[in-house]
């Protein structure tokens, strides 16, 4: 098994081990999120806590104690939870990485890991201060620059084009409105309720009004029965408002 890591990546890389040993959880999970590839947005700050709490659970005892390869291990099981997944080739190096220092380690018990890492670590920062590589990233991106201003006018021509054909389509969508529409279909459900509740008291007071047989002790019984109904249709009104709090 063989992997490729890129000049970013190793940068990056290079970076979350300084961290780790520095103990910075905040620069910690900016690496993190650097190194990982993710489908929805993560909570930054639920990572940073649980970052924080991992730094404060593993690094009680000195530097050369710690299993740099399993402590990274378990760091990057701690980013899977928040949906994060690691590339391939990444997830190798680590690997590859563990079972070196378990090697060094079996040779040398007193094998300081960190230590001997560093001057590679250093090298790698080091390199980003190159003038040589300074000059060349600019160039990179002036080079980039001047190809994207010679694809804009031929981007717009075609946006130009779609326009004219009506093959353009604009979507739009309101987000969080939807506590304020089932607050809207509540309130209209409760006035057509009391709509319907002030309709049948109404009705029932004409028919007891004009004395309609058949009668109960000389009330009309389908007005009486109207107006059970419209009793227990206020019971029921009341009693839901009450239990929304909402008066």
């Amino acid at each position: 098994m063989m992997g490729r890591i890129g000049r970013e990546d190793r940068e990056t890389f290079a970076d979350l081990v300084v961290n780790i040993v520095s103990r910075d959880e905040r620069k910690i999970t900016k690496a993190l999120l650097r190194l990982t590839v993710c489908e929805e947005d993560p909570d930054i700050d639920a990572l940073e806590k649980n970052v924080s709490e991992f730094i404060d659970l593993h690094f009680n005892r000195p530097l050369k104690e710690l299993d740099l390869g399993k402590l990274l291990h378990q760091l990057l099981d701690l980013v899977a939870k928040h949906r994060l997944s690691v590339p391939p080739d990444l997830f190798l190096m680590i690997k590859a990485l563990s079972t070196v220092e378990g090697l060094g380690r079996l040779l040398n018990p007193d094998l300081d890991v960190a230590e001997q890492a560093a001057p590679f670590v250093k090298r790698i920062q080091m390199d980003r201060l190159n003038p040589k590589r300074i000059a060349g990233d600019f160039f990179d991106s002036g080079t980039e620059l001047l190809n994207l201003i010679k694809e804009i006018p031929g981007e717009v021509r075609k946006i130009l084009k779609q326009a004219r054909e009506g093959k353009i389509k604009i979507e739009f969508e309101h987000r969080g409105l939807e506590p304020m529409l089932s607050t809207f279909d509540r309130v209209s459900n409760r006035i057509v309720f009391a709509i319907v509740l002030a309709s049948l008291i109404i009705g029932s007071s004409l028919i007891v009004l004009s004395g309609l047989p058949p009668k109960w002790h000389e009330i009309p019984i389908i007005g009486l029965a109207g107006f059970t109904v419209a009793g227990i249709m206020g019971f029921w009104l009341l009693i839901t408002i009450l239990k929304s709090g909402k008066m």
